[in-house]
């Protein structure tokens, strides 16, 4: 790798992380939730409302682990659920209060996405 592709990655990386700053910043003031909180809840709701522990760790391309570790105070706050499902598999289930928290937060998100 270059010089200036690696300056361009260290780059990228900074503009997403100030984005990221100001989103968690938003979304933390005005409805609790993190950045990372919001992106959970959308793929959730994205795929029906329901999804395999496993594929939505894939999905966020996080190990299952620190998935775990993330959807522990959504859980305890009520707005996912994880069960069972008859394979045996952990599957994580949007809650209506989760929706509809998602819903509110939504337009804060692209408020502080709109440049």
């Amino acid at each position: 790798m270059s010089e200036q592709a690696l300056q361009a990655c260290v780059d990228r990386h900074l503009k997403h992380a100030a984005l990221v700053f100001v989103l968690d910043d938003e979304l933390g003031t005005q409805h609790g939730l993190s950045w990372a909180d919001f992106v959970l809840l959308t793929v959730l709701d994205a795929a029906g409302g329901a999804a395999p522990a496993t594929a939505l760790a894939r999905t966020l391309r996080t190990p299952a682990s620190q998935l775990l570790l993330r959807l522990l105070p959504l859980e305890k706050i009520g707005l996912v659920v994880r069960v069972a499902g008859d394979d045996g598999k952990r599957r994580v289930t949007l809650r209506p209060q989760g929706r509809r928290l998602l819903h509110e937060a939504r337009d804060t998100a692209a408020n502080a996405c709109a440049p």
